[in-house]
This record gives C-alpha cells, sequence and structure tokens, in this order.
C-alpha cells in the first residue's frame, strides 16, 4: 500500500478542516481531529457528536486535500478502531468545482481495530446526503480532497446519535 496518509505529523492533523451540519442553520453536531502520540505509537483521532434532526438528518466530518493521484490504486484500505457510541463511518471524497460528493460507508464494531477495504467502484455519487443516479461515475483523478465522516442516517435504513471517536492507524490506496 502507498499511503495517504500513513504516517501523521503535527502539520498533518492540522491540515484536516471540519465540515458538519453546522454550516446549515439548524446543525448541531461537532467533529474535530487530532494527533495521539506516546513514546509506543503515534495516531490520529477523530471526535464526533451527532445530534441529529427529528428524521435522522445530521453529519459531522473533516476532510484534508488528498495528494495526486497517479492511476495505480483500485481503492483505500483504511486501519480504524470506533469507540463511543457511532457505528456507521464513510470516507468521501469531492471535486472542489464539483456539486456531487463520492461516499463509501462502513459499519464498525465497537472497540477494535479493524481493516476496511473501499474499491473505487464502491463511491456512490450524492447530493447533500442523497443518491444522484444522474451523476457521472467516480473519476478518481479529478479528486482534490478527501474526508472521514460519520451521519445520523437521514437516508438510510438506520438512525444514529450521540458521541463517538473513529482511530486512524493509517488510511492508504490499495496496489492494484
Amino acid at each position: 500500500s502507498s499511503g495517504i496518509n500513513a504516517e501523521y505529523g503535527e502539520g498533518d492533523a492540522a491540515d484536516w478542516r471540519e465540515v458538519s451540519d453546522t454550516e446549515r442553520t439548524p446543525g448541531k453536531s461537532k467533529a474535530t481531529f487530532c494527533l495521539q502520540r506516546t513514546e509506543l505509537f503515534q495516531r490520529a483521532v477523530m471526535f464526533a457528536v451527532i445530534n441529529p434532526q427529528p428524521n435522522g438528518a445530521g453529519f459531522a466530518g473533516m476532510r484534508v486535500a488528498m495528494p495526486q493521484y497517479k492511476g495505480e490504486s483500485d481503492g483505500f484500505h483504511l486501519r480504524v478502531r470506533r469507540q463511543g457510541d457511532l457505528k456507521y463511518w464513510k470516507v468521501s471524497l469531492k471535486q472542489d468545482s464539483d456539486r456531487y460528493e463520492y461516499e463509501a460507508k462502513f459499519r464498525l464494531k465497537k472497540d477494535t481495530f479493524q481493516d476496511v477495504f473501499l474499491q473505487f467502484s464502491d463511491f456512490v455519487a450524492l447530493y447533500r446526503g442523497a443518491v444522484e443516479t444522474t451523476a457521472p461515475p467516480l473519476n478518481i483523478t479529478l479528486m482534490d480532497d478527501i474526508g472521514l465522516q460519520t451521519f445520523g442516517g437521514v437516508y438510510d435504513d438506520f438512525k444514529q446519535a450521540g458521541t463517538g471517536s473513529l482511530e486512524i492507524d493509517y488510511i492508504a490506496l490499495t496496489l492494484k
């Protein structure tokens, strides 16, 4: 695997910016991203609180500029652990000049590190959280940002609320 952010330095953690539902008037959710460093290990941690609307609308996430894609990969490999109430997470990809966001969701067990593999073909186009069937397919070479997000489940078969964290050992591109 070749890493997107395989090693987190202080500058890397500071480059992530919040993208949560507070960018809309009724939003009440929050996310933050920091570096956890000890003498034995270093990892990034995203903390989130989902305070959804009655219909489940709510999201909290963080986003960072994505390194230029070179074409030798077919997806992402994440090594992550969740703690707290929030089971459902997603990776999002965005082109600055496009209205669509491409997302792949995953569910995590609590308190155990897991390997998550997301193929580029797993990513679905959305606009404001709703699937957009008329959107063009994902073209990874055009994506500017990668993000991590948790969400209330407004368009899903489940709803979630509360607090949680996502510990990130790494996010890497998988080789074809």
